[in-house]
């Protein structure tokens, strides 16, 4: 029974080492609403900047909604909306002994750009409903209709596609693609068209245009323009929401076009004898900070509580953007375009550095920093002249001519005012009412006025942070 025991507890062992080592990617941009299904798992959670990204990992995006991941090999797969997209297996050869990755496309449309495969080791391979993609270093897009029908389209590389029901192989070059619908074997290649038919089939004008990044944060391009480039035939006038780019003689498509903070879309339209074609694009454009205002200004200074109450908000010019905010490197809040947080910071006694950053999708950020010395020590007040805590003082009755003033008489008040570390220094030393200065290394003298029979001597001290001594159990007695 023990043996039983002992190996149940190495296998338990194996399996968690084994999802440690396992290979992981990460989300390198989002917009819209992402989800994310995990393996063996029903619900479905938000899926958040950053995630890491693990074998059998089922993606979906919603309307407007795309993900970027990177795998990895620096693999890129960008994931558009209305998508399912599974992360079948990510197997690494550092870490897993093996160099594989598969995927699959349930609905929707993804473009994905591979590392050139080098060794007959490495497996890439995407599958959809109704084929099988096997890619050796590819820039491509895996596009997958209702009706189960795949559409495969090379932008750069060569791809082997399969049907998953039917026999029949095709290799489809740059510039080239391939549907297989349902049961059928794959299409002979054709050239690629703006709308996913083949140019030489429907007759339809060939239009390419070049992929921009999704996300932009250079501000140079929000006044000078995002540049367009891409393919048409030569003679073809193309315009991009209305604005002309130019076509040279080659058919090479280039023009500027101008975009705002936030989501741009742009319908490009290409015409030529009767001819169209077009091709939708989107970037989005983030290069504004997120902004950190207070509720109360920090103070940059000295406390002497040890609990720091920090409130403000932060808002982003930037529509949709999502703004993550940090004290001290400890996550506070994580708003879409404006909020609020509040953080309470245990503070240690001496200097303590306060970091808030406030951090956006593209990682703009804004930073704040301040000082704070955490006092909580009081001063320590020693009086050396009375050093008896009843001091009685004998002063005979005055000649008659001196009796006006037999009521008051001055008296010397000497003493040591220590503040222990840590020292946030003295701010005001106050003996009978009267504030005094004391000497830089905390001695005072004061002079008090007596009245004949008993007089308090009261003395308080205050330090830069607010603690307070006192002293109020003496008295001089005059007789």
């Amino acid at each position: 029974m023990q043996r039983v025991y002992s190996v149940f507890a190495i296998l338990l062992m194996c399996v968690s080492l084994a999802y440690s080592w396992e290979s992981t990617a990460r989300v390198k941009f989002m917009l819209g609403k992402v989800e994310r299904q995990q393996k063996n798992k029903t619900q479905w959670d938000k899926l958040r900047l950053n995630s890491s990204i693990y074998s059998g990992d089922r993606i979906r995006t919603a309307g407007n909604a795309r993900v970027e991941i990177e795998m990895p090999d620096k693999t890129v797969i960008r994931i558009d909306q209305n998508s399912i997209f599974d992360i079948k297996e990510i197997k690494t050869d550092k870490d897993d002994g093996e160099d594989k990755m598969s995927f699959s496309v349930w609905a929707g449309n993804i473009w994905a750009k591979f590392k050139k495969i080098v060794s007959d080791r490495q497996v890439r391979r995407i599958e959809s409903p109704s084929a099988v993609v096997a890619i050796r270093g590819t820039t491509l897009e895996v596009n997958v209709d209702k009706a189960q029908t795949t559409r495969v389209s090379v932008i750069e590389g060569k791809v082997a596609v399969t049907s998953k029901d039917a026999k029949g192989e095709v290799l489809v070059g740059s510039s080239q693609q391939t549907i297989v619908k349902k049961g059928q074997p794959p299409q002979k290649p054709t050239p690629m068209s703006s709308t996913g038919t083949a140019s030489g089939a429907s007759g339809s004008l060939s239009l390419k245009i070049d992929r921009p990044p999704l996300q932009i944060t250079d501000p140079s391009l929000v006044s000078g323009g995002l540049h367009i480039t891409g393919k048409t035939v030569p003679g073809a006038s193309v315009f991009a929401n209305g604005t002309p780019l130019n076509v040279d003689a080659n058919g090479r498509i280039s023009g500027r076009l101008s975009v705002v903070e936030g989501a741009n879309k742009f319908n490009v339209k290409a015409t030529y004898q009767g001819q169209s074609a077009s091709q939708k694009i989107a970037v989005y454009v983030n290069t504004k900070k997120p902004h950190i205002r207070f509720s109360t200004p920090l103070v940059a200074g000295f406390v002497n509580k040890r609990g720091y109450s920090l409130s403000g908000a932060v808002f982003d010019e930037t529509p949709l953007d999502k703004i993550r905010v940090t004290i001290n490197g400890d996550e506070v809040a994580n708003v879409r375009g404006r909020g609020s947080f509040n953080k309470t910071v245990i503070l240690q006694e001496g200097a303590n550095t306060i970091r808030i950053v406030a951090q956006d999708l593209s990682k703009n950020s804004s930073e704040k920093t301040e000082q704070i010395f955490l006092d909580t020590v009081k001063p320590v007040i020693t009086v050396t002249e009375p050093a008896q805590p009843n001091f009685i003082r004998l002063e005979p009755p005055r000649p008659p001519l001196q009796q006006r003033g037999d009521n008051r008489f001055v008296q010397i008040v000497r003493g040591v005012i220590i503040d222990p570390a840590p020292s946030s220094g003295l701010k005001r030393l106050v003996v009978n009412g009267k504030e005094i200065k004391p000497n830089s290394d905390g001695s005072f003298e004061a002079e008090i006025i007596l009245k004949r029979g008993e007089n308090r001597l009261i003395i308080l001290v205050e330090d830069l942070a607010g603690n307070i001594a006192r002293d109020a159990n003496r008295r001089i007695i005059v007789r």
